[in-house]
């Protein structure tokens, strides 16, 4: 958001991010994003992007034999773990609640396993900043010459993303920590992990399709999964 222009802007309570001004040599501070808009769009794209993976997981199940399929439904922070405490352990996240000013529980992450970008687990937002610069420079990085990749020249391509400078990364822990100070979490609106879209793979009783089924139900993968992954079967 930042590299194209924009700063957060403050819908809820009409206000600016307190000392954003300090960043006009940089960005245009007049030109902003409501923090609502921001969170909602950002869902919306991350939705998107990992239902497109459960379908190519779908496709991936066709391929090597196996049933399965997309779906919804499932009350997304019972799947996490947002009542564990009346015995639902869920996938066991962490998660805060705020009754006062969120309307749900906010799922922050599973220890050494998937972690937010958010305190608990980095001391500030800044920490937060750094650890996603980290990621994307860093040894291992998609922007770090060094890592490995499909092109002739590698370390052109991987070189080629600007580095986030110093000052670049405190405008961006500035609008984090504000949001993240004033609604007592990170995102503000919408939870910091979310899951909606689920793909569920299992075995075919294929006895069932050819009793009940014409012929085609399923394909030929399918009727030589057990042959082909459970050999000893």
């Amino acid at each position: 958001m930042l590299q194209n222009g924009l700063v957060l802007y403050d819908d809820i309570n009409r206000r600016a991010v307190p000392g954003i001004e300090r960043f006009k040599d940089i960005v245009d501070v007049e030109n902003v994003w409501p923090v609502t808009f921001a969170e909602q769009g950002s869902l919306a794209e991350l939705t998107a992007e990992l239902s497109t993976s459960c379908y190519a997981g779908s496709l991936m199940l066709q391929a090597m034999g196996l049933g399965g399929w997309m779906f919804n439904g499932i009350d997304p922070f019972t799947m996490l773990g947002a009542s564990a405490e009346s015995g639902v352990p869920g996938l066991g996240f962490r998660y805060d609640a705020d009754e006062e000013r969120w309307p749900y529980p906010n799922p922050t992450g599973l220890e050494d396993v998937m972690e937010g970008h958010c305190p608990p687990h980095y001391p500030s937002m800044r920490d937060a900043v750094d650890a996603v610069c980290e990621r994307k420079f860093g040894p291992g990085g998609p922007f770090n010459p060094e890592t490995h990749g499909p092109w002739k020249k590698v370390r052109k391509v991987r070189s080629a993303a600007r580095v986030h400078d110093e000052h670049f990364r405190e405008c961006v822990a500035l609008q984090a920590q504000y949001v993240y100070d004033t609604f007592g979490k990170f995102p503000a609106t919408v939870p910091a992990i979310f899951v909606i879209t689920y793909l569920q793979a299992h075995h075919l009783d294929l006895e069932f399709y050819d009793e009940f089924y014409k012929p085609g139900a399923y394909l030929r993968t399918h009727a030589e999964h057990m042959k082909r992954w459970h050999s000893s079967v």
